[in-house]
């Protein structure tokens, strides 16, 4: 695990100057030094955490899921869950490595390695995998081809190979026809900062308004509040993995008021953007600070 986690070290390091906080590409590293609680965090793409240092507890339908370093949580989505990142007491530090992939990719695997008969349906959940040598490898493996699509897709198809084999239960989180507010985020996701109205979006699917208002509505949510989670989504990640300055952030996911976006962040995720960002900032210097010591 420990070449899992100076891999990614080199990783930040090449995308960024020192002590700035930039997003990786393809996959997503979470850092912080005090407890953080935060509340209805969406999942939009399934992923599988593995947890580097610390504990991470992901409550799924109530039910407390915790993983300490060197398992991995696997996702599905689309969903919303409560999520508790706790710092190991003695390195004081709770670091994990998030890695998305796609049902798409899933769904290759079902049916290229004969999974079909183990896919069960209505059992959808987060699913813990106790710490694996094999699996770390495979995930050393993966973060040597970051940038290369067509080998990241490679070892991808590796690491759910691995994951499924533990636990076929990982197959029921395949592919299904995307629902109208799954379609509605694609569209939105192009720009966050635009003034989306719903008649645009209507005019990108192909759909009359009244028709998307019920489509939405028979799946318990609206536009409204399908372009409200998603800014807010989209500010979290932000928060959790650049330096941009908070104003930048709201703006970039279409706020004009500094002060809504804060009122809004807050009654979503449980605490305020500002706070948010102190919580996990310390262990971005430490991390810079211990990597320049072992350089």
């Amino acid at each position: 695990m420990r070449q899992i986690i100076e891999m990614i070290r080199s990783l930040r390091s090449a995308d960024a100057p020192a002590n700035f906080k930039a997003r990786l590409r393809d996959l997503g590293y979470i850092s912080c030094t005090n407890t953080v609680d935060i509340k209805h965090v969406p999942f939009y793409e399934p992923c599988a955490i593995m947890v580097l240092s610390g504990t991470k507890t992901i409550y799924d339908h109530g039910r407390p899921v915790t993983a300490g370093a060197g398992s991995v949580l696997t996702v599905p989505a689309p969903g919303s869950y409560d999520l508790r990142n706790a710092p190991d007491p003695k390195a004081r530090k709770y670091e994990a490595l998030i890695v998305p992939f796609t049902t798409r990719l899933l769904d290759q695997l079902i049916r290229s390695h004969g999974f079909l008969h183990e896919v069960r349906q209505g059992d959808v959940a987060v699913i813990k995998f106790e710490p694996d040598d094999t699996l770390h490898r495979s995930i050393a493996h993966y973060l040597t081809t970051v940038g290369d699509v067509k080998l990241l897709n490679h070892r991808l198809m590796e690491i759910l190979l691995i994951l499924a084999s533990r636990n076929p239960r990982l197959l029921s989180y395949a592919p299904h026809e995307p629902g109208w507010s799954e379609r509605v985020r694609a569209v939105l996701s192009g720009d966050l900062a635009h003034p989306w109205e719903i008649s645009e979006v209507c005019k990108r699917l192909a759909v009359s308004e009244s028709t998307l208002r019920r489509k939405l509505r028979a799946e318990a949510t609206s536009f409204r509040v399908v372009l409200h989670e998603l800014r807010l989504s989209a500010a979290l990640v932000q928060l959790l993995q650049t330096t941009l300055p908070i104003y930048r952030i709201a703006f970039d996911c279409g706020y004009q008021s500094v002060s809504r976006f804060t009122k809004n962040f807050r009654e979503r995720f449980g605490l305020p953007p500002r706070r948010f960002r102190e919580d996990v900032d310390e262990s971005e210097r430490n991390l810079t600070v211990s990597g320049q010591r072992a350089n």
